[in-house]
């Protein structure tokens, strides 16, 4: 008898939405950092829930959060489940051609709530047919890194955060000796200037920022993220 996505769906407890919501932010998390060519869904298996609570890249298959499990999701939470409860790790790793013929290569993982019970997957799909410039493009450090190589010529901890004050705070004297930038926007024009050099992407790049500016980490967040909306990139609540 085929199994159903009601087979599987459970009662969800605080601690398991708080869960949830921790791998919605992961997958955010992971699509900063593999890049485009992924698709990442979370789903959950909370009654009353959607199957889908967070989808990137969703244009692959043309997925969106109101959509619907369909056979081949049931099937997969059905083989999680069963690894679960034989005491392996749910986790699933194949191949499969997409709508489009497209290789794809994806992993779904199990996510475990209270009392180790299935509450929802993360999948991976790794479009193997994407661009391979959608996909070096995430590989390639900002220049503002090689900046840094070129200057220290070593991996020493010092010349690298050196580097990185240095440059926090001449774009600081910059701008603050601009007479055509009011005084109210000064802030937030360093902040944009370092985030077009890619000070940001670079490990330390916030929180030294932070310091020289005398702000909070929060503050350059929220800053940086007003830079995006402005530039059309989707903030992690949408």
């Amino acid at each position: 008898m085929k199994k159903r996505i009601e087979d599987y769906l459970v009662k969800l407890s605080d601690s398991d939405r708080k869960t949830l919501a921790s791998y919605s932010d992961l997958c955010d998390g992971l699509n900063a950092c593999l890049g485009n060519a992924y698709e990442i869904v979370v789903h959950s298996l909370g009654k009353g829930d959607r199957f889908i609570l967070r989808i990137v890249n969703g244009e692959y298959s043309g997925r969106s959060v109101d959509d619907e499990h369909d056979q081949l999701s049931v099937q997969a939470v059905e083989q999680l489940d069963a690894l679960r409860k034989q005491g392996d790790k749910p986790v699933l790793v194949n191949f499969s051609l997409g709508d489009g013929g497209d290789v794809i290569k994806s992993a779904s993982i199990g996510i475990l709530g209270d009392g180790a019970k299935l509450i929802g997957m993360i999948c991976l799909n790794f479009h193997m047919n994407a661009p391979f410039s959608s996909i070096i493009e995430t590989f390639s450090p900002p220049g503002f890194l090689s900046a840094i190589n070129s200057v220290n010529h070593s991996n020493d901890e010092r010349n690298y955060d050196s580097t990185i004050y240095e440059t926090v705070r001449n774009a600081q004297t910059s701008v603050m000796n601009d007479p055509d930038i009011p005084s109210k926007f000064k802030r937030k024009e360093i902040i944009r200037l370092l985030s077009d050099m890619g000070v940001f992407n670079v490990k330390k790049g916030v929180s030294i920022c932070a310091e020289v500016l005398g702000v909070t980490i929060t503050t350059i967040y929220m800053h940086i993220r007003n830079l995006d909306t402005v530039n059309g990139k989707p903030s992690q609540d949408e």
